[in-house]
């Protein structure tokens, strides 16, 4: 029997990536190994799922989860960490851990990020990387890079895959929105570089299009300013950062007449890939991973692209619209019974 860690990933229903990726391989593991079991906060966020079990309390119930195991009389074969570092009393156990992390941005970029997210993803983490059996990133990519962010030679990757099934999941209308637009998704904070989106909406002409921003407010100066963009431009931006339901970030996915994202760090970019999995014409920074991942009908912009370069790398987007063949292709590359068969292989290799 495998153990879920999700305390974390279900307390709120505004999720991010990472969080819907917890959720989504905790599914397709159950589809392989049906007795796997996963603690959480809210049930409510995995609606249908069996072998969920209630944790008292959020960060509590993630600090306690050891005995909360225990209690439940649980032996599990391993416990599995997908959102978040396992609690340090894990330390004071037997148990077989494993640890999917998605970036090295804790690391190389702490000084943006919030006191308690420091604590948990940076200062925990680094307590109980020695204590995972089992370190995987998400891509080679990533592997490649907690290899030498941690010094540990054996982190090995695992897959990943969009956290909204856009290929299958009902549509709704989130709200009243302009007849085109682009769209851009993701929390609002410093490596998203949504000061140059704020630069694209301040520089576009009369013709240009709305931007609709996806995303619930981070940390960091660029919320105030997202907020204060939101409030002098409503006829050319929308902030929609109470977006909870798969339904309205479909609706969005297949109708954005462009997908924007000009992240300046990113572990894997799920939005980008859930955009392109939905056909949608494609902007997005000249990073490593993008170059990845992101779709062939991908635009790229430099890193310092002023906005009037932006606005023409996205009317270049527009006109190259995906072939049927490649986006089948596309699809094709992103599936979670992949990463649950690889997770599982791994774990298997361990014993």
């Amino acid at each position: 029997m495998l153990v879920f860690d999700l305390v974390l990933a279900t307390r709120r229903p505004a999720m991010t990536g990472v969080e819907r990726y917890g959720l989504r391989l905790f599914r397709a593991v159950q589809e392989i190994a049906p007795e796997s079991v996963a603690f959480v906060a809210n049930p409510d966020f995995l609606p249908g799922a069996r072998g969920l079990i209630a944790a008292s309390g959020v960060y509590g119930g993630w600090l306690m989860l050891p005995k909360e195991i225990r209690r439940h009389g649980l032996e599990p074969s391993g416990v599995v960490f997908p959102t978040a570092p396992a609690s340090p009393l894990f330390r004071l156990t037997q148990m077989r851990l494993a640890r999917i992390a998605h970036d090295v941005f804790p690391w190389t970029r702490a000084q943006t990020m919030p006191w308690k997210g420091r604590l948990l993803y940076r200062d925990v983490e680094n307590f109980m990387v020695s204590r995972y059996d089992l370190l995987c990133g998400t891509t080679p990519q990533v592997a490649g890079e907690l290899r030498a962010r941690l010094n540990r030679p054996d982190i090995d990757w695992c897959g990943n895959a969009p956290g909204v099934d856009v290929a299958t999941v009902k549509e709704r209308q989130p709200c009243s929105l302009p007849l085109e637009f682009a769209l851009a998704v993701g929390t609002v904070e410093p490596r998203k570089d949504y000061d140059r989106l704020i630069a694209l909406v301040e520089s576009g002409g009369p013709d240009a299009l709305p931007i609709v921003l996806v995303g619930r407010p981070g940390w960091g100066d660029i919320v105030a300013r997202v907020e204060s963009l939101a409030a002098r431009r409503p006829d050319r931006f929308h902030w929609l950062r109470d977006l909870t339901e798969d339904a309205g970030l479909a609706w969005l996915y297949r109708r954005a007449a462009c997908f924007v994202t000009l992240s300046q760090a990113e572990g894997f970019n799920m939005p980008l890939v859930e955009a392109a999995i939905s056909a949608r014409p494609t902007l997005c920074s000249d990073i490593p991973i993008h170059r990845a991942v992101a779709p062939p009908w991908a635009q790229f912009a430099a890193n310092d692209a002023a906005p009037a370069a932006l606005w023409a790398h996205i009317g270049a987007a527009r006109r190259r619209q995906p072939q049927a063949r490649e986006l089948e292709d596309y699809r094709r590359r992103y599936g979670w019974d992949a990463v649950a068969a690889r997770l599982l292989d791994l774990l298997d290799s361990l014993k």
